[in-house]
């Protein structure tokens, strides 16, 4: 299978990586708008692959089975279409778009193209939360009664020109990081009812949104932001309360995934990571593959078996979209928003 990245940023490097890793896959292209420094990254990890200014150049001058979009998220629409109509199988990185028209489009595109596509909501695929949701399904627990989720950061400064503090190409904290939480929710339970947000603002707009989501049956509550100090680093964490049990995990304090159940002493869920754990190139917010490796296996294996992926596909994505579409609308409003 032949692989080419738009975008070899922070997130387009971890990607190469994984393709460099996976059996029957071969990154053979990448294509982006800074050739120089482009190169450099290429030559720096060892790549094989060939560079090329944008997509319409790699497509006229190199064969590829799959197009993998790591671009700012502003751009992700007109070349997923591109892709797409060019009969591509497609991954983009989340969030999809950042309008519901333009998530549409791209179905709409994949659809006639018959083409496969899978989107980057990577913590459906994260190991600890692959777990909880296990356990959440088990029932060994009991009933799940209330979930809170947190997603915490410094404000980036890793984006090519900036991108991801301009509200415009990136949506802010909200729909860049906040969103992977919204994803996991509806994941879960499906859509909610209702969502009642508030946020706080800075210079990327909403820079920390917090969401209280309407279910029958349990309380769900979920945080993201990027307002953190310089030194603060990263965050992703969960406490999930049942009937019986509790399950928690922080990627920042080091403790693993830890189960509590019943009148029995708190022990470690052992959960099973992927190949390579670590990113090597020292860019970004988070070092570890995790979730990223499992998605692209699961993708990529999809694509060799001529079967269409289950897991964050467009129409999933675009219900968190339209999830968090809503969460904004109830910042802006102050009030609680109907689905």
């Amino acid at each position: 299978m032949k692989v080419a990245i738009i975008g070899l940023g922070f997130m387009g490097g971890m990607h190469a990586q994984i393709y460099s890793a996976l059996p029957g896959v071969d990154l053979v292209a990448v294509a982006d708008l800074n050739a120089e420094s482009t190169n450099t990254k290429v030559a720096k990890m060892g790549l094989s692959a060939q560079v090329f200014p944008d997509l319409k150049t790699l497509l006229t001058n190199i064969e590829v089975d799959v197009i993998d979009i790591c671009v700012p998220t502003d751009k992700h629409a007109e070349l997923a279409i591109t892709a797409a109509e060019a009969g591509k199988h497609l991954f983009i990185e989340k969030p999809l778009s950042l309008t519901l028209t333009n998530c549409e489009l791209i179905q709409a595109a994949i659809s006639k193209a018959g083409v496969f596509a899978q989107v980057g909501q990577c913590i459906r695929f994260w190991p600890e939360y692959v777990a909880l949701k296990e356990f959440i399904d088990s029932g060994k627990g009991g009933a799940l009664k209330s979930l809170s989720l947190q997603r915490r950061a410094s404000r980036p400064s890793y984006s090519q020109d900036d991108w991801l503090n301009d509200e415009v190409r990136s949506g802010g904290a909200a729909c860049d990081l906040h969103v992977h939480d919204t994803d996991f929710i509806i994941h879960l339970f499906g859509l909610p009812k209702s969502v009642n947000s508030q946020a706080t603002r800075g210079r990327s707009g909403l820079d920390h949104i917090f969401t209280s989501y309407q279910y029958d049956d349990v309380v769900v509550h979920a945080e993201g932001g990027w307002d953190y100090p310089q030194h603060y680093g990263f965050c992703m964490a969960f406490e999930a309360v049942f009937e019986h049990a509790s399950l928690t995990f922080n990627s920042a304090s080091g403790a693993p995934l830890t189960l509590t159940l019943n009148d029995q002493p708190s022990t470690e869920m052992a959960v099973v990571q992927p190949g390579p754990k670590e990113s090597t190139t020292g860019e970004g917010n988070i070092s570890s593959l995790g979730g990223y490796f499992n998605e692209l296996e699961y993708f990529t294996n999809c694509v060799k078996a001529n079967k269409a992926p289950e897991i964050a596909t467009v129409a999933q994505a675009t219900d968190s979209i339209r999830v968090l579409l809503a969460e904004l609308q109830s910042v802006q409003s102050g009030t609680v928003v109907s689905l």
